[in-house]
């Protein structure tokens, strides 16, 4: 019973802090004028000059109440976690404050991901018999699982295109994970889940609606970090030689449990990535082809589109805990059936609003003629009949 209430306690006094932070960060933006300025971006969706400091209050909460309340003898590599979310948080406010080189963003990553993989050995080790692989070699468990967190950070980076999406997607995520931890008895981890999970919610409190602050890169980076290291070790220690009898019924299906959680940052990543080459442009090339983008074309407003991708994210959580019985290879399928499904939903709207302009276009096209048909005609009836009259005359 101690661990639920220290439990509570993590993510109330997370919540409580950002709640206080975050009003004297926007303060202290509109003083220094530390702001997202949409005229410098066209494909802005912000009109109005926003504070982006948010990633402070987060990471400030955050990391204040998982030391407070995190025992060093339930979560051994802290300090790893601690000192690797310090780097990419300053990597992504240097980019909030002063636009950083993407290559340098990459390299503040990958130093980020190495060393809780390098150090604090938080790596995949097994596929699970995905691709008919079990077991990973140690020379590509390493480089994969680097590559893994920094792909998990820059995902979740992504979708903070809207007020709200990603602080209400990472506390989804991070409550999943906390109450998954929880169950197997890891506190620490759960712990640390609550945590992030308290510290976000209260900065929701000011970005929901008309946002007053933005999470900014410090933020999405710093979330997207704590996600990929719980993602990780949530795989590794379902394993079915370390998984308990408490967590059984997670051990045949962990890495599609995984992926459904993280399904909307995951889903959305991999479309845009897809989209951009096949239309022969660089990946890394920012456009309007997120999801949260499509959903604000069919009219919806910032908050009706968090809903709908929060919703969908929940129903697909609620589908892989359902149906994880019936094996990893077979949930993946499922679940990308699913995310496909969303997609072609997407793109049977943008087809129907093309046939619908083609038909205005057309329409148009063929009223046009009438009122030059109809003169031409009142011409040569008025001829005709001035003839006629001459004609008549003679």
């Amino acid at each position: 019973m101690v661990e639920i209430y220290l439990l509570f306690f993590s993510f109330l006094f997370a919540c409580i802090i950002t709640l206080y932070a975050v009003p004297s960060l926007i303060k202290l933006a509109y003083k220094k004028r530390l702001f997202d300025d949409p005229a410098l971006e066209e494909r802005k969706i912000h009109r109005y000059r926003t504070p982006n400091l948010g990633g402070i209050a987060v990471l400030t909460s955050f990391a204040f109440t998982a030391c407070l309340c995190i025992p060093g003898n339930i979560l051994p590599y802290a300090n790893y976690i601690f000192a690797s979310g310090l780097l990419i948080f300053s990597v992504g406010l240097k980019d909030d404050l002063a636009a950083l080189n993407p290559y340098k963003k990459f390299l503040g990553q990958t130093i980020t991901a190495l060393i809780v993989v390098y150090f604090a050995d938080i790596r995949l080790t097994s596929f699970y018999g995905v691709f008919g692989i079990y077991d990973i070699h140690p020379v590509v468990s390493y480089p994969f699982t680097s590559l893994l967190i920094v792909f998990i950070i820059n995902a979740f980076n992504l979708i903070d295109g809207i007020n709200g999406l990603l602080g209400s997607v990472s506390i989804i995520v991070t409550l999943t994970f906390g109450y998954i931890f929880f169950r197997m008895e890891e506190y620490g981890l759960a712990i640390l889940a609550f945590s992030m999970a308290g510290s976000v919610l209260g900065f929701l409190r000011y970005n929901l609606g008309k946002a007053r602050i933005f999470m900014g890169d410090a933020g999405a980076y710093t979330i997207g970090f704590i996600v990929s290291v719980l993602a990780i070790q949530f795989i590794e220690l379902n394993k079915p030689s370390e998984a308990t009898a408490l967590v059984d019924s997670f051990s045949r299906a962990v890495p599609a449990v995984a992926i459904a959680v993280l399904i909307i940052p995951i889903f959305d990543t991999l479309r845009v990535i897809v989209i951009r080459l096949a239309q022969g442009k660089s990946p890394f090339m920012a456009d309007r082809n997120h999801l949260h983008h499509r959903l604000l074309d069919t009219g919806m407003n910032h908050t009706q589109a968090t809903l709908v991708l929060s919703a969908f994210n929940i129903l697909m959580i609620g589908t892989a805990l359902s149906f994880q019985f019936i094996g990893t290879v077979e949930l993946l399928i499922l679940i990308g059936l699913a995310a496909l499904l969303m997609n072609t939903m997407l793109w049977l709207y943008d087809v129907r609003q093309v046939i619908v302009r083609s038909q205005s276009l057309v329409a148009e096209d063929n009223n046009e003629p009438y009122p030059l048909r109809d003169h031409a005609r009142e011409v040569a009836e008025e001829a005709l009949q001035q003839y006629e009259e001459k004609q008549h005359q003679n």
